[in-house]
This record gives C-alpha cells, structure tokens and sequence, in this order.
C-alpha cells in the first residue's frame, strides 16, 4: 500500500508541476459549460436535455483530462523505470486511484459551473452528487486501462477517443437516465442506476487487473 502512495504522490507532483493539462481540461470544461448557457439562453430546457448536456461535457472533459495518464508516461520516458521499480498490479491500482481522484475534482468543477450558468434545480442534491460520482467512477475505472492501451500507440490521443467511446457508451446511457430522473424527483429509480455502476465499475477493474501486465509489459 504504501508503494501504490508513492506512485500516486508521484502523479501529482508532476501533475502540479505541469499544471497545463489540468488548466487545460478545466478551461475546456468551463468553457463549454458556458458556452452552452448563452446558446440556450431565454430556452427552458428539460430534464433529458439538461442530463444529456451536462454528462457530454463530463465524458469529453473526461477523455481530454484521463487521455494522458500512461501517455505522459511514454511520451516522458519514465514507463522503463516504472516496470523496473514496480509491479505491474501497483502501477494499474496508483493510476486508477489517481484517475478517481482526478476525475472527481473535474466533476465537481462542471457539475458547479453546470448548475449555477443554468441556474438548474437539483430536488435531491445528496442523490444527484451520488449519480455523478458513481458515474464518475465508473467512466475513469474503464478509461485507465483504456489510457494503457492507447499510450502503445503513436497515435495516442486519437486511439483513446476511438476506443474508449464504445466501451463507456453503456455508463453514459445509464448516468444520462439516472440524472434526468433524478431531475425530474424520482429518486429512488435513480438511485438504483448506482447497482449498474458499481457492477460496471468491479467487472471492468476486475478484468483490467487481469490484462494490464499484458498490456504493461508489452513493447
């Protein structure tokens, strides 16, 4: 365990070192956020629009801001040394605990900028931040490995965004669904969307665990 919070201790010294990739993604997000805020201003939008709009911004924010975890590690030359000083299990774990944790804090700066350039109402904040977090958590579990994947090519960024569209499309549908119920005051049906992000979530990382010293070791 602790070995893994060196590794991640690791990825933020040089995320907040770099700090362009993160101002990056935050402009971006805050930039479509209000972007679409004076496209449809003067129009009432409904509970699907407003649960569409805010989980696109989310996954493409997302796939900007998660593109780059093993690519910094190729692109750096310090992957060598990652499979010399540690196992590959630890490397996979540090990245997806970072990846949350990353993906987390973007959340909560669109989910923000969402509701206040909106002016939405959430009718049950506590359940709506569970959505987004159980969403959250389930797009970064499937793009880490994704991320592994597509570092292995030259064409890094552009893989990724092919790749990982498919295999997150399932977690979109279901946090769109679960968001606009929750809406539109049916909590308890989007509460229950939290059973399929967990069960997405622990499949994936499940078999992400299981594939990655394959995709890790392979030059």
């Amino acid at each position: 365990m602790r070995k893994i919070l060196r590794l991640i201790r690791k990825d933020l010294l040089v995320e907040f070192r770099e700090r362009r990739s993160l101002f990056i993604v935050l402009s971006f997000a805050i930039s479509t956020t209000l972007s679409s805020a004076i496209a449809s201003a003067g129009t009432s939008l409904g509970a699907w629009e407003r649960a569409i709009l805010l989980w696109i911004i989310i996954l493409f924010a997302g796939i900007i801001g998660l593109a780059h975890s093993f690519t910094r590690e190729e692109e750096r030359g310090t992957s060598l040394f990652l499979r010399l000083s540690s196992p590959p299990a630890f490397v996979f774990f540090s990245k997806l605990i970072f990846n949350i944790c990353f993906f987390a804090v973007l959340e909560a700066v669109i989910v923000s900028a969402f509701v206040f350039f909106h002016e939405g109402d959430v009718p049950s904040p506590f359940i709506f931040i569970t959505i987004i977090l159980g969403g959250g958590f389930a797009l970064s579990s499937g793009a880490t490995v994704l991320s592994a994947i597509a570092a292995k090519s030259a064409m890094r960024g552009a893989l990724f965004a092919v790749i990982s569209f498919p295999v997150l499309l399932p977690v979109l549908i279901a946090a769109i669904r679960a968001t606009a119920l929750c809406f539109e005051r049916h909590d308890i049906s989007a509460a229950s969307e939290m059973i399929f992000f967990l069960a997405f979530s622990g499949a994936l990382i499940s078999i992400s665990y299981l594939i990655f010293p394959h995709i890790w070791n392979n030059e």
